[in-house]
């Protein structure tokens, strides 16, 4: 490769270029739940047949999953000089 492609750099390091891939994202997902209304569920218990149930579902599960970790941490971590 050239000198001149390595200075530039990626296509992410571009000023806006992870903007961009963000909207695509939440793009995407808004795309999703909203054909959740679309079409007809066979779940188990009624609140899975709720639109959008999965996605809040998820985004819940990973809210407390990152709670639980920050609450681990304070248990778990080691002072910084630990190993000397």
């Amino acid at each position: 490769m050239s000198e001149s492609h390595n200075k530039k750099g990626g296509w992410l390091e571009r000023p806006g270029s992870v903007d961009k891939v963000v909207r695509a994202v939440i793009g995407v997902c808004l795309f999703v739940v909203l054909l959740d209304f679309f079409y007809d569920k066979h779940g188990h218990y009624s609140w899975e047949e709720l639109p959008g149930f999965y996605a809040f579902f998820g985004f819940i599960s990973c809210v407390l999953l990152v709670v639980a970790a920050k609450g681990l941490r304070k248990l778990l971590m080691r002072d910084e000089d630990y190993y000397d």
